[in-house]
């Protein structure tokens, strides 16, 4: 395994490298309340067969924190997930990405940038939806003013509570300083960690590093999102997997993503929030199959 930091604009950005560089490269992109720890069971299973690169997004666990106004915003997410791929496959390289929970949401960012997209060979995407679609999928079922349109947005509203949470001011820093550990431990125990799980022998302190900084993505983007993406403009390869028991996005805000991704294939796994813990045999074999498919498809194109 290689550990180094990447500095780029106001952060310095914690990466690990496992397995052989010259086989397909895969970046994995964790959500909230995580840190590049909770691909560990994806990086032991994948190792063997691909470069496998995990890191802490910026002010999340071993990464720095900003001070900077909005850096917390999509733009600067983006721009450290190239500066990570930079310093791993080059300037021109590209890997197959891999999104959870906000790791996922910004991923579809990723992907739907053109500028950006040409370096992603295929996504995953498992538990968070592109930010813009969300927003589009709720609006569009409200104004269909029928009851399963309306039921389906007030479901999606219901399981949202969190979002509501994270935007009053101090409470959630509050919280998460005087009971963080046991209130995270119970989280994602509740939702997919099996107790024994080395992942949650994190410390108070490690806890507050995973969860404080990133409160601000809650902060900076709903309010604030990125445009919704022309229709069959995104080219990149991508599979959805989609576990049944998730309590915090519901399947049907991936209703309409064929009208945007040209290439999609969807999977659901009975599983919930964090259903790579859970099922991760599952969840690793699905990985490997479409990076897989893909890689084969891209020899026979060359």
């Amino acid at each position: 395994m290689r550990e180094f930091t990447v500095n780029h604009l106001d952060v310095e950005l914690y990466v690990q490298v496992h397995g052989d560089a010259n086989q397909p490269t895969l970046l994995f992109l964790h959500g909230f309340p995580d840190c590049q720890q909770s691909w560990h069971h994806q990086v032991e299973a994948l190792k063997r067969d691909y470069q496998v690169v995990t890191f802490d997004m910026r002010g999340v666990g071993q990464s720095t924190w900003s001070a900077r106004r909005h850096a917390y915003h999509m733009d600067s997410l983006l721009a450290d997930i190239d500066a990570v791929i930079n310093a791993v496959v080059g300037h021109d390289g590209q890997v197959h990405l891999v999104g959870h929970d906000w790791g996922s949401v910004i991923g579809w960012s990723f992907i739907s940038d053109a500028g950006y997209a040409r370096r992603v060979l295929s996504y995953t995407s498992m538990s968070g939806p592109h930010l813009a679609l969300m927003l589009d999928w709720a609006k569009r079922n409200l104004q269909s003013a029928t009851p399963t349109g309306l039921a389906g947005a007030l479901r999606q509203g219901l399981f949202s509570w969190y979002v509501y949470l994270f935007n009053v001011p101090v409470l959630p820093e509050v919280m998460f300083k005087l009971v963080g550990q046991p209130l995270w431990q119970w989280l994602l125990k509740s939702n997919g960690v099996a107790a024994d799980d080395t992942y949650l022998n994190a410390s108070q302190k490690e806890v507050e590093n995973i969860c404080l900084n990133p409160i601000n993505l809650y902060r900076q983007n709903p309010l604030n999102p990125p445009e919704v993406p022309a229709a069959s403009s995104i080219h990149v390869p991508v599979q959805l997997i989609i576990p049944r028991g998730d309590r915090f996005i519901s399947d049907q805000l991936f209703e309409f993503y064929d009208e945007y991704v040209v290439n999609l294939r969807r999977h659901f796994i009975e599983g919930k929030h964090w259903a790579h813990h859970s099922h991760k045999e599952d969840f690793n074999r699905l990985v490997k199959q479409f990076v897989d498919t893909v890689e084969q498809q891209q020899s026979r194109a060359a």
